[in-house]
């Protein structure tokens, strides 16, 4: 399924609830540590806070999507993970490419994410995504944009896998 118009973007009625939604759970820490720990999308749908997210967008042009609510809890799971004292960068505007290019880019020496994790990453379907991104999110610190996050996921597959190759790669450093 492709898309023409992002649905997580600051302006956009979901990506508004997604964003307010975060916002949230950095008063109630206690929702998200039970995000975090939580092992696989299925175990995150059963969380309250997922829950919550939901309800909320059920009001939204998501939930015109066929699929859309068993997308959500890997998206609620991840953002659990993401830095509230990086919000600034969490709540970027959106940009494609720019996650793709954070884990190529170099710390020390090396990528952040490895080519050969990359690649896998690309391999995955979105209900195998869940593990191997937290781990790719802990490379970065924690630390990505929630409206591209939310978007990559939304709509993984094909399409975004090569939206994320044509910016990971050519970002690399080179080494002679």
């Amino acid at each position: 399924m492709s898309h023409k118009e992002p649905l997580f973007t600051p302006d956009s009625p979901a990506g508004q609830v997604l964003a307010d939604w975060w916002r949230d759970l950095e008063s109630d820490r206690g929702a998200r540590a039970e995000l975090r720990r939580a092992r696989s999308p299925e175990d995150a749908a059963l969380i309250p806070a997922t829950i919550d997210l939901i309800t909320q967008l059920r009001a939204t042009p998501l939930a015109e999507h066929k699929g859309w609510l068993a997308r959500i809890p890997v998206i609620a799971g991840l953002a659990a993970h993401l830095d509230h004292n990086a919000a600034e960068a969490v709540l970027a505007p959106p940009d494609r490419e720019a996650l793709p290019k954070r884990m190529a880019s170099a710390k020390g020496d090396r990528p952040r994410v490895s080519e050969l994790r990359f690649r896998r990453l690309l391999q995955y379907s979105r209900e195998e995504l869940y593990r191997p991104m937290i781990r790719v999110l802990a490379q970065l610190d924690n630390q990505a944009g929630l409206f591209d996050l939310a978007e990559a996921l939304f709509w993984w597959g094909p399409q975004i896998q090569k939206t994320w190759a044509f910016a990971y790669f050519p970002a690399l450093k080179k080494t002679a």
